[in-house]
């Protein structure tokens, strides 16, 4: 398999977790915000073909 369709599918599962994780939502907390912000880091790094590395570091964790 190659590494682009390997990397797309990295980024499609990703995406599609962040898409459960909001689905029907219509008030955050703290805490829920957090999680969405560490989804949406995965994601990001998926997308820049870091894989699924990328769980730390993100905004609002230290």
């Amino acid at each position: 398999m190659s590494p682009t369709v390997l990397d797309r599918r990295i980024v499609e599962a990703a995406n599609e977790a962040i898409r459960r994780y909001v689905a029907g939502r219509r008030t955050w907390s703290r805490a829920e915000l957090a999680e969405l912000d560490r989804l949406r880091a995965i994601w990001q790094a998926a997308r820049q073909g870091h894989g699924r590395g990328h769980t730390h570091g993100h905004k609002g964790e230290e």
